[in-house]
């Protein structure tokens, strides 16, 4: 009943469109200087960028199982390289950038049973209000220099997390009003989001108190689920990033699988693929997944096409990212997905 139920949510999404995240394997880390010492430790703290990023789990590092894997971070180095950055206060500052191998670290997620956030994830349009104790309540987007929107990005982006901000023109001012939103109003909310054909939608508050402490709260929405929670900040502190991290740390435990030593076979039936150009971007579509361990074609019937897939995640997962491809519209019934078989209409572009 369960499966039944979470595929009738993923159809709810078929013509939302996620977004293939690029740079998961690369970290970036401010650096007192070019010391062998200030590299070595701006490594480690890349590393936990780069598997926080792919497990969608901010308290990974604190695993027991991941731990005796991280005896030596600079094994699993592909490049690294300085390069200045650009810190809050406008000075520069000296990063270290380091790419790591895919084919050690995915190595490593699969032997440690680490959970993994595909890279191509939901993009979830934002909605963010700010209650100034001078200004009063506003929404936070219409300026890319505002310093709470810059902490935002910076912090979504730490974690590999696509996202949208509104418009705010009016027909957004006439759907959702700023005390709605503060108000965190879903049911007005969710349909004020609707215009933006994104995966799913956030509103998140904040205010300072007399005595300088951040205090907000964030709620979502996306992949059939809604989930509020609240946070604080001493004052001084970076509130943005603690936000963000508990959002995504919640929103992405829709989202991952759990590696399999031992993939599991899959059959998928493709409709709708006319010519040569669409089989290649069907392959294509599939082979970007990290979940497909490989695609075989198993036969041709007119226009369709049935793939056996091994892949590390089960049926459902498998038809969720596919969804969320916005490329094939789903046409499996309940009763086939708990067999393993799924069917798609493919979308051609």
């Amino acid at each position: 009943m369960k499966r039944i139920f979470a595929l009738i949510l993923a159809c709810f999404s078929l013509h939302s469109f996620a977004e293939e995240v690029s740079g998961l394997y690369t970290g970036l880390v401010p650096v007192a200087d070019q010391s062998a010492e200030s590299r070595d430790f701006a490594v480690t703290q890349a590393l936990s960028q780069v598997l926080i990023k792919l497990t969608g789990n901010s308290k990974i590092m604190q695993s027991t199982r991941v731990q005796p894997f991280l005896t030596n971070p600079n094994a699993f180095v592909a490049g690294i390289g300085f390069r200045n950055l650009s810190s809050v206060d406008g000075d520069d500052q000296t990063g270290l950038e380091v790419s790591f191998d895919p084919q050690a670290l995915d190595q490593l997620i699969r032997q440690a049973q680490l959970p993994v956030l595909p890279s191509n994830r939901p993009r979830l349009l934002v909605w963010i209000v700010r209650d100034d104790a001078l200004q009063g309540r506003g929404f936070v987007g219409q300026d890319f220099s505002d310093a709470a929107l810059q902490s935002f990005d910076r912090a979504m982006k730490t974690r590999g997390m696509p996202y949208l901000i509104p418009n705010f023109d009016l027909q957004d001012q006439l759907s959702l009003s700023v005390n709605e939103a503060w108000s965190l109003r879903a049911d007005l909310i969710g349909p004020a989001s609707d215009r933006y054909n994104t995966d799913g939608w956030i509103a998140l508050r904040f205010y300072t108190t007399s005595n300088a402490e951040v205090r907000g709260a964030w709620l979502y929405q996306s992949s059939g689920r809604r989930q509020l929670n609240d946070f604080r900040a001493e004052p001084g502190e970076e509130f943005m990033t603690e936000a963000v991290g508990s959002l995504v740390d919640s929103l992405a435990s829709s989202y991952t699988y759990m590696p399999q030593l031992d993939t599991s076979a899959l059959q998928v039936k493709i409709n709708g693929v006319a010519n040569f150009k669409d089989y290649q971007a069907v392959l294509s579509q599939f082979k970007k997944l990290e979940l497909v361990d490989s695609v075989q074609l198993f036969g041709v019937q007119g226009d369709q096409l049935t793939l056996a897939i091994d892949a590390e995640a089960g049926a459902e997962l498998l038809h969720s990212a596919l969804v969320r491809s916005g490329r094939l519209q789903s046409q499996t019934a309940p009763g086939s997905m708990l067999s393993g078989r799924l069917e798609f209409d493919w979308i051609s572009k």
